[in-house]
């Protein structure tokens, strides 16, 4: 096992930890397409266990309230999911389940509360039911979200992912969490390259050309630009919106021209923060080699290894515009 002087050179100190517990999904979104998957053989409990207490033990986290995200595709298929939650919870780390909430029910509801989680991170992409649904692409997902809002006060975060269908809308979602005192907090994020395609070695910023996606893109840039900046104002009162006011602007200028967005910050995802993935790879990013994978190896040992420098590397001269960059970890 290597010592901890490895972890100190690789310089890894994670503030966010994110754990695909599943590729496999009950929607069938229009701007995701890992409903298509039907994955075998997903990570085992105890590795990922054991990934957790090992991070925690050996002093790789920012602080107690590093956020571990469990999320998917859709993480209320494993049953599995709380007991990993209540492992995190246990040694005071924040937790946050992202899920759509279709398959919440009552035995769902008391998990949530005995495990001790302490956010559940759920998608609303209009405040119109059926619009929401026919983004999710299954009925009742949009009346699943509001009964976790009602039933859980203090602990939803919602995200908003914009894009043709909402830009006219982003206003009055902020109106309506703003007022909505069980809602804790709300986000925005920019449509992107849809997740469960194979791109085939093309640069994912050109879906926005393929025929099949073009109707998630916003048009009218005038329109975009306008309902920003109102969505600005509302966000400079905000309680609860923690996109910034540079973020937002941000989007304005990805969403006139994503080719000529230009990279003003190097990528430090790799700095402080890793995803498990559902096979049990260790990545920085989607787009770059696994460090190693926790069903051969501890999770200190592939952190302390070779790998993380190359990756890093590799990753402070990426130009690829992508989620991370436009929306998870903005840093501009």
């Amino acid at each position: 096992m290597l010592q901890g002087a490895d972890i100190e050179k690789n310089k890894i100190k994670l503030s966010y930890i994110h754990v695909v517990l599943t590729v496999n999904c009950v929607l069938r979104c229009k701007m995701c397409f890992n409903w298509k998957n039907n994955e075998q053989n997903e990570i085992e409990s105890e590795h990922i266990k054991a990934a957790i207490i090992a991070l925690y033990e050996n002093n790789l986290l920012v602080n107690d309230m590093v956020t571990i995200n469990f999320g998917g595709a859709e993480a209320l298929l494993r049953k599995d999911t709380f007991d990993l939650i209540k492992v995190a919870a246990e040694r005071n780390l924040s937790t946050a389940l992202c899920t759509s909430g279709y398959l919440y029910n009552a035995e769902v509801s008391k998990k949530i509360i005995d495990s001790g989680l302490k956010c559940i991170a759920l998608p609303l992409d209009s405040s119109d039911p059926k619009k929401h649904n026919y983004l999710r692409g299954v009925d009742g997902v949009f009346e699943k979200a509001m009964q976790i809002i009602q039933e859980h006060p203090g602990k939803v975060a919602l995200t908003c992912t914009i894009s043709e269908y909402n830009i006219d809308e982003v206003c009055k979602i902020a109106e309506w969490v703003e007022s909505n005192d069980n809602i804790a907090h709300l986000g925005f994020q920019a449509i992107v390259s849809p997740l469960g395609i194979n791109w085939e070695g093309a640069p994912r910023r050109e879906w926005i050309n393929r025929s099949e996606f073009t109707h998630l893109w916003p048009k009218d840039m005038k329109k975009v630009k306008n309902n920003i900046d109102k969505l600005i104002k509302i966000r400079n009162k905000s309680r609860k919106i923690y996109t910034t006011e540079k973020h937002l602007n941000f989007f304005k200028g990805y969403f006139e021209d994503p080719f000529k967005i230009c990279r003003n910050a190097k990528c430090r995802v790799g700095d402080n923060a890793v995803t498990i993935m559902n096979k049990g790879d260790v990545v920085f990013c989607h787009d770059n080699e696994p460090l190693g994978n926790i069903r051969t190896e501890g999770i200190i040992d592939i952190l302390s290894g070779p790998k993380v420098a190359q990756v890093k590397r590799k990753m402070l001269d990426c130009t690829q515009v992508c989620e991370f960059f436009v929306n998870c970890f903005f840093e501009e």
